[in-house]
């Protein structure tokens, strides 16, 4: 059964930036420029389902970023009203004015955290893979998240060449701006990974800063006590799935990575096979079926797809991130 306590949704595919290594950049065909509005959320998240079903909503897309989504403001203040349910937003943080992000932390509670998306140390390194970013309007919406409200702050920096010298400064910088939280992600986007970004790849640095796995690692220092909790919910069912014997084992039935909602409002059972790369085109076609815009989110859930196809688990993204032989209780209740 999928676990409804979490939902990861991409309230916008749209971008300022051209990062290289984003889906935007490497499979621009079929990339669709929308967002989700105030409608979709409550004609889909009414109260009853909000109330029943719903602990988190994680604000992050494949395409997209959710902070140029015109109703997202809106769209926190509607799930507040029902339930103070944990908001987690991943952002790059470009071009948006003090207002908006005073208004944005007007909404949010010490239980939300926002993630800002920053690898360079100024303006300059921050575009060499953040292009088209704003390193000052980044700064400038930090420090008046930071003044309006009591979320977690979170700098998320990953390891580049260009920026592997500079994490220890990146780090006091973020502490000096009353960041709660610095996290350094190790990717496997690179050349050593992956041989279609070529042997001689100029943004990989050293291999200890490569993940040595199918999924990111990340490396977290908190600067606060101001953590975010693990709902309790995800441990029971980490504990309910692994009891089974399995050679898969599906964190869509766990939870901690959200049911993912793209912008198109379609419904996944994760981001992974929700990305729009070639080994993902079955699900491209299999998800015109859970249009939230054309079915509601219970009649989705209630398919029997998922109680009966899904269950080979046979796609490329299921076979090694949900492999039994990867998967551990950090590994299946971060995010």
């Amino acid at each position: 059964m999928l676990a409804t306590w979490h939902f990861h949704v991409e309230i916008s595919s749209k971008c300022t930036l051209a990062c290289p290594r984003c889906a935007r950049q490497e499979v621009p065909n079929g990339l669709v420029n929308t967002e989700l509005d105030l409608a979709f959320f409550k004609k889909n998240f009414t109260p009853a389902f909000i109330l029943s079903n719903v602990e988190k909503i994680t604000f992050c897309g494949d395409d997209g970023d959710p902070i140029y989504a015109h109703d997202l403001v809106d769209i926190i203040q509607y799930i507040k009203s029902v339930k103070d349910v944990e908001i987690v937003i991943i952002t790059n943080g470009s071009y948006k004015k003090a207002d908006w992000w005073a208004s944005l932390g007007g909404c949010l509670t010490a239980k939300d955290s926002v993630h800002f998306s920053i690898d360079g140390f100024d303006d300059s390194s921050n575009n060499i893979y953040r292009i088209n970013s704003d390193y000052s309007s980044i700064i400038e919406g930090l420090k008046t998240l930071r003044i309006s409200s009591d979320c977690q702050i979170v700098w998320a920096v990953i390891a580049f060449s260009f920026n592997q010298t500079q994490l220890g400064n990146m780090k006091i910088r973020a502490e000096e701006l009353g960041v709660d939280r610095f996290q350094m992600t190790k990717s496997t986007k690179f050349g050593s990974v992956y041989a279609n970004y070529g042997k001689d790849d100029s943004l990989e640095p050293n291999i200890d800063l490569v993940s040595s796995s199918y999924r990111f690692e990340r490396e977290v220092s908190d600067f606060t006590n101001k953590t975010t909790a693990i709902p309790i919910i995800n441990f029971e069912l980490y504990k309910s799935v692994m009891a089974q014997d399995t050679k898969i084992v599906p964190l869509c039935e766990i939870g901690n990575k959200g049911l993912y909602i793209d912008a198109r409002g379609r419904l996944f059972p994760c981001c992974w096979v929700a990305n729009r790369y070639n080994h993902n085109s079955e699900w491209q076609d299999i998800s015109q079926n859970f249009n939230l815009h054309t079915r509601t989110i219970t009649d989705v859930l209630n398919d029997v797809f998922w109680e009966t196809e899904f269950k080979s688990f046979r796609w490329n993204e299921c076979q090694t991130k949900c492999n039994r032989s990867v998967l551990s209780e950090e590994y299946a209740t971060t995010w």
